[in-house]
């Protein structure tokens, strides 16, 4: 008898930029595989757009907001996991060059949870639908200051980043947090103000899938 697939589920991990989510989404996968949980992982960033930043007809932060992440892409990968396709193509990005890179396919074939990580992942219909939201959160002083040393050492002035912080980064989060209340409605929420030591300030562990649930116990 052929071996029944694995049941499916969608996880976000959710936050400002600068807050800590790949690091916490890395070490729950992690933690997943070890227990032999089947577990793919898709970034945000991941799913972008080259922008006109020029455009006159839109703010940056509009043009950020609304053209920069590729969402309906990703949305289109999420229904297609869930459907219980096989592979998934993720479409790939070159961050020093800003613009697309080569897209690969993704074996999800395996896979009982696809963890979705990056900003505005409450705006992604499958996210909003009724997945489980782990929202990471700090003040917006350390996100600036971790923004600040991870984008110079990408080679990027220290004065650009501090512009796109407040034009685009923290002005866009604003704009995501009045739309879609992303603590208010997540199922876990992270104090990541010191990585070292994040504390879990909320968890609805009936709104996780289980194997996720006891993962994070584990880890925080």
């Amino acid at each position: 008898m052929t071996p029944r697939p694995p049941p499916r589920a969608v996880v976000a991990v959710d936050g400002i930029d600068g807050s800590g989510k790949s690091t916490l989404a890395v070490r729950l996968v992690a933690a997943l595989r070890a227990d032999g949980v089947g577990v793919a992982l898709l970034r945000v960033d991941d799913f972008r757009r080259a922008v006109d930043w020029s455009r006159a007809d839109k703010s940056e932060l509009d043009l950020y907001y609304d053209d920069y992440y590729d969402l309906p892409r990703l949305d289109g990968c999420l229904r297609a996991y869930l459907d219980g396709a096989p592979t998934i193509e993720v479409p790939g990005w070159d961050s020093v060059r800003e613009r697309p890179a080569e897209a690969r396919p993704l074996d999800v074939s395996g896979a009982a949870i696809a963890l979705v990580e990056g900003v505005f992942a409450r705006r992604l219909t499958v996210v909003a639908a009724g997945a489980a939201v782990v929202h990471v959160q700090t003040t917006p002083a350390e996100a600036r200051r971790r923004i600040l040393a991870r984008d110079v050492a990408r080679g990027r002035a220290a004065a650009e980043v501090e512009r796109r912080i407040a034009a685009r980064y923290f002005a866009a989060q604003r704009r995501y947090e009045a739309a879609c209340a992303p603590v208010a409605r997540a199922a876990v929420v992270i104090d990541n103000e010191d990585p070292r030591a994040p504390r879990l300030l909320r968890m609805a562990a009936e709104r996780l899938p289980a194997p996720a649930a006891r993962a994070l116990h584990r880890i925080l």
